[in-house]
């Protein structure tokens, strides 16, 4: 019986750095997205827990949920720390990431016009190019992932299927031609 266990929902989204950073390190887990053991776990759904809802990773008897939180756990427990590895940027650059992508695009993301403003937005831009120059190259922190650079493959893939590529598709809007850094992350 693996000792790591991912709780998250039947769908990779905030749980997919978890899952690839377990699959890159050839790491047994389970995966559990059954509601009512998930409930057990989460504080949202009425657990007596410091865990409030997934993704929650078990590793032992230790839990922690929060994607960011979550995501560098798993990071720093499979060695996913190269050797220029800052926690501290780490989680700057995570959080820089929910910034853009969750309450940015995900928050703008229900109206057409609104969503169109915002990409159009030097916000968008400046946010985008914040996540640009953080990686060092070809990954954040130089030659290796990190979670960080999971982290960033979670939010690029869950948006790249509802946003960029349909844009692209439809209309011929690349909105990630202008960040090749990020871009190469994928």
């Amino acid at each position: 019986m693996p000792a790591i266990t991912v709780y998250y929902h039947p769908m990779l989204l905030r749980g997919a750095s978890l899952v690839r950073m377990l699959e890159h390190t050839k790491t047994p887990y389970d995966y559990v997205s059954d509601r009512q053991e998930m409930a057990k776990l989460c504080a949202a759904w009425g657990a007596h827990t410091d865990t409030f809802a997934p993704p929650i990773v078990k590793d032992g008897e230790y839990l922690i949920s929060q994607s960011i939180a979550s995501c560098l756990y798993l990071g720093k427990r499979l060695g996913l720390v190269p050797a220029a590895y800052d926690h501290f940027k780490a989680v700057q650059y995570c959080a820089d990431i929910v910034d853009t992508f969750e309450r940015g695009i995900g928050a703008k993301n229900e109206a057409g016009d609104t969503l169109k403003e915002y990409v159009e937005s030097p916000r968008f831009n400046d946010q985008m190019m914040i996540i640009e120059r953080a990686i060092k190259g070809p990954f954040y922190f130089g030659d290796e992932p990190s979670a960080v650079d999971f982290f960033l493959l979670q939010h690029l893939d869950w948006r790249t299927s509802s946003l960029f590529a349909p844009l692209k598709e439809k209309y011929g809007v690349d909105l990630l031609a202008p960040y090749p850094q990020m871009v190469g992350v994928q």
